[in-house]
């Protein structure tokens, strides 16, 4: 049977759920988390004495289930084991007490970058101290910090401390005590629709005017092909996603078709204005890197290959996302400047 006032809060935050709309590209996600749980700020009752010695830490954990509206609220509901309080009173005369329960709480978050991310969590437990047969249930609150990293589109892994106060009872189940718990957990989003991922785009560089001559004078070429980092990279990674080849093979058979003689590939790699200047900057050159390398493993002399990462510096959304602050919509704006770009360069007789 659930505590009275559980099922307000329950309500509370339902209603604080209905308010707003999905926007994250995986919304649902469910996860499991262990770490290392302790029992503090331990009372008796008046009718139990002092124990000789209490075991009040050890392994704890749980599952959960969250939903994410938007980058800054989000829902969670789940298990949790806090552990067991152990107490010896001396003469053989021991017991033990079970801690559980299942919780309910508002997730706030706040973005530090395009995959990190800070929050608290909010909310209520509706617990149970057990043992020598006997049953407490008591409705405890709960708080929580933690770090978020996402490791890609669907998986994150997270740290976080968490405090659940009141539990028990000193007058009917003798104790009443506070739990800290630091744990390391993983999690899986899901639910969202997947992207569309856009084909390659070619773009022709204007070719400088020939130079004035009597006879056939030697014009430089130049062909741009630009790739959108989506259908290459996973969101903040330099792997090739699986599809990838796909793109990169349609690209090489333009460049053989359209290639002039002796033609060179400088490949850069751009990124979006998230994160700092310094990260993207490794990130857009490690990308331009993968590239290039498949293009090597594939045929294409690798004397003939230069890479080049140009970070953030050079973007080609304009204004049009500075108004939006919602993260996900605002990842979305910033598509096009995520881009890798292959310049080939080559002579061939007008």
């Amino acid at each position: 049977m659930l505590p009275k006032k559980l099922p307000v809060a329950l309500a509370l935050l339902g209603l604080a759920g209905c308010a707003v709309a999905a926007s994250t590209d995986e919304p649902w996600y469910f996860g499991a988390k262990a770490g290392h749980g302790e029992f503090q700020g331990i009372k008796y009752g008046d009718s139990v004495m002092n124990p000789r010695h209490v075991d009040k830490s050890g392994v704890a954990g749980g599952l959960f289930l969250g939903y994410q509206f938007n980058d800054w609220l989000g829902v969670e509901a789940g298990y949790d084991y806090l552990g067991k309080l152990k107490f010896d009173f001396g003469a053989a005369n021991h017991a033990d007490l079970k801690v559980q329960g299942l919780q309910l709480a508002a997730k706030l978050g706040m973005p530090v970058s395009e995959s990190f991310d800070v929050y608290t969590r909010l909310g209520v437990m509706a617990s149970r101290m057990s043992g020598n047969g006997d049953n407490m249930h008591r409705t405890a609150p709960l708080a929580a910090v933690g770090l978020e990293y996402a490791l890609n589109r669907n998986w994150a892994t997270r740290l976080e401390y968490q405090w659940v106060g009141r539990l028990g009872s000193k007058d009917d189940a003798g104790v009443r005590a506070n739990n800290g718990q630091l744990a390391l957990g993983v999690l899986y989003k899901f639910g969202g629709t997947p992207r569309a991922a856009p084909a390659p785009v070619a773009m022709t560089e204007p070719a400088p005017p020939p130079a004035p001559a009597p006879v056939a004078a030697v014009v430089p070429q130049a062909r741009a092909f630009t790739l959108n980092a989506d259908t290459l990279f996973d969101f903040d990674l330099a792997i090739l996603r699986p599809g990838a080849e796909q793109a990169l093979f349609a690209l090489m058979r333009q460049i053989r078709a359209e290639a002039a003689t002796d033609a060179s590939l400088s490949i850069v790699g751009h990124t979006d204005r998230l994160g700092s200047e310094q990260y993207n900057l490794d990130l857009s050159r490690r990308r331009a890197q993968t590239v290039a390398d498949f293009l090597v493993s594939n045929g294409v002399p690798r004397n003939l290959v230069t890479v080049e990462g140009a970070g953030e510096a050079m973007p080609v959304s304009g204004a049009q996302c500075n108004a939006l602050q919602n993260r996900a919509a605002l990842i979305a704006c910033l598509a096009p400047d995520r881009r890798v770009v292959v310049l080939v360069r080559g002579t061939t007789m007008s």
